[in-house]
């Protein structure tokens, strides 16, 4: 993905997406298929899948506490994208409040194309109204799943993210 400008999709292309914010979210159904292939993705892939975890996740954005929020996206009718984040203290001052991205997942089929670069601004835009009425004083993202780890470092400088560090896993 080229993210140092807006990436250009067609009319067309633009018209075949279906993006839900919030609420309209939370349905299993819809965000099951992309929660499993993404972790069919990750570096966690030969632990089971936890559904119950996911089903927390549905729960947290059907409860409308105002603290988690998510993006969801199809293409032409399938599951392509989605986003799921939360309102929370920044580690160290409880006064200053930032919204963590726990996990952004776009499509292996579409993630280095025009149209996830496309759909990546739409999540950006999308995660930034919704975290600047709350005083959000900026965006965290854990990058932890192990997925395109060197394209997502290149996406999140371009977009202006300052790297402060890394996640590391230990196996036991």
């Amino acid at each position: 993905m080229n993210m140092t400008s807006e990436p250009k999709i067609s009319e067309s292309e633009a018209r075949k997406l279906q993006i839900l914010f919030g609420k309209d979210v939370a349905e299993l159904d819809k965000l099951l298929p992309l929660a499993r292939q993404m972790h069919k993705e990750s570096i966690f892939s030969d632990m089971p899948f936890d559904l119950p975890q996911l089903e927390k996740v549905v729960n947290d954005l059907k409860g409308e506490t105002g603290y988690h929020g998510a993006v969801y996206v199809e293409y032409d009718g399938e599951p392509v994208a989605f986003a799921y984040f939360n309102f929370c203290p920044m580690m160290g001052s409880r006064k200053t409040w930032i919204t963590v991205m726990h996990t952004i997942y776009i499509r292996s089929d579409i993630r280095s194309t025009p149209l996830g670069g496309y759909i990546w601004d739409r999540i950006m835009m999308a995660v930034r109204a919704w975290s600047a009425p709350r005083g959000s004083k900026g965006l965290m993202f854990n990058v932890v799943s192990g997925i395109a780890i060197e394209e997502t470092d290149m996406v999140l400088r371009a977009n202006g993210a300052t790297h402060l560090g890394g996640n590391y896993f230990m196996r036991l």
